[in-house]
């Protein structure tokens, strides 16, 4: 080589480069704590029970909030993922055709008990309930390979309802005017916890310094009942032949989240 100082200095560079990344991959693995910001965007699927009322497509989970991994005392590899988030998801249902009703007045729906305002033809309903969830994860971590790190979690999700607006897409009994009755108000319609189980997967991009990068996507089963009345005197909904009952239905969703952990 012509010019061995060049080659020394470019080695030097070179070294230096790997020795700060491999620095920072180690001192990411070595931290206990790492704390930031998330955001999911995920898929609902309902698992209907009713032959009343069946889902119509999908519904959407848009959420925002921080999330926590820890690591556990004797192992970097091991620890819990938890966090704090805030979910606005949509609900879709449709009626069976014609024989699902429920009364009203302006923006409030009546269950049994109550028995008054008017009737209406359910054809298709929009439900928007907002949660706090609490993610409670196992979580499983390789060591760094470069800047990258991977993972696996298991645990559950526990969602706590803070608020609902429901959409209805139907008809006023005795018109065949089609309407829709929006941001409509029913205590209790939906069950106010949702708790899943499932798992998730991912990589942690040390991009700088200890900053990461963090996608994944996960699968959540869901254990408890979206819709449930402790008593038949609170339904709301009833068929033709005026017997009142509830939907039926648990959620599965397929999420994918991104987060920034520092």
């Amino acid at each position: 080589m012509k010019n061995p100082s060049t080659f020394y200095k470019i080695s030097l560079v070179v070294i230096l480069f790997f020795t700060i990344h491999i620095t920072n991959a180690q001192s990411v693995s070595a931290k206990k704590i790492q704390a930031g910001m998330t955001g999911n965007f995920g898929l609902n699927f309902q698992n209907m029970g009713s032959n009343k009322m069946s889902k119509n497509g999908f519904g959407t989970d848009l959420s925002v909030g921080v999330i926590i991994h820890t690591s556990f005392k004797n192992s970097t590899n091991l620890g819990l993922a938890t966090g704090l988030e805030f979910d606005f998801e949509t609900l879709k249902y449709k009626a069976d055709s014609g024989s699902v009703f429920y009364k009203y007045t302006e923006n409030e729906i009546f269950s049994q008990d109550d028995n008054k305002g008017n009737s209406f033809v359910l054809l298709e309903r929009q439900m928007k309930p907002v949660y706090v969830t609490i993610p409670l994860m196992l979580l499983f971590r390789t060591e760094p390979i470069g800047d990258w790190r991977y993972f696996g979690k298991f645990g559950l999700r526990n969602s706590f309802m803070v608020s609902q607006k429901i959409n209805d897409l139907g008809v006023d009994v005795g018109s065949s005017v089609v309407k829709e009755n929006v941001s409509m108000k029913s205590f209790g319609e939906t069950f106010f916890y949702k708790g899943s189980i499932g798992f998730s997967a991912g990589a942690e991009w040390n991009f700088v310094g200890t900053t990461t990068l963090v996608p994944e996507i996960g699968f959540f089963y869901g254990l408890t009942p979206m819709h449930y009345r402790f008593s038949e005197n609170n339904y709301t909904l009833y068929d033709g032949s005026g017997t009142y009952f509830y939907t039926k239905s648990k959620q599965n969703q397929l999420l994918l989240k991104i987060s920034i952990l520092f």
